[in-house]
């Protein structure tokens, strides 16, 4: 048995025998146990968030002007990333050989990357409503 159910036995208990005082504070007792397990419960997810995040982090890699996880040759989103702490991959909107255009879908950016090697020259420009965060 758990303790949420130990109370109720006890109260149910208190209840039978009568005394009308323990019954009460044996549901007060309970209040608080149930206010304590939601804390926990609470903190428990807390908890798990920020190992999620930390778990993020550390997958991600700076490689100017964006982020990439190993192995994944799409961009991340340096504003959701950096601000929302959420990696959104980009979308590749407009590809010829002068010009790159990558959109968030999320948070509406978008970067305009001129020449073809901009992993090594950072020619990443915020473009149309997109902004550096």
């Amino acid at each position: 048995m758990g303790l949420i159910e130990n109370v109720k036995d006890a109260a149910d208990l208190a209840k039978k025998i009568g005394d009308i005082e323990l019954y009460r504070k044996i549901v007060h007792l309970e209040g608080e146990v149930m206010e304590l397990t939601r804390e926990k419960r609470q903190a428990e997810q807390g908890t798990e968030e920020l190992e999620e995040n930390l778990a993020l982090r550390e997958k991600m890699r700076f490689q100017q002007p964006f982020y990439f996880q190993e192995g994944d040759q799409v961009p991340f989103c340096p504003r959701c990333f950096e601000k929302d702490k959420s990696a959104v991959h980009l979308f590749l909107e407009i590809n010829r050989a002068d010009l790159k255009r990558w959109d968030c879908h999320e948070c509406k950016s978008q970067y305009r990357i001129e020449g073809p090697d901009y992993h090594r020259r950072g020619q990443a420009k915020p473009y149309g409503g997109g902004q550096w965060s």
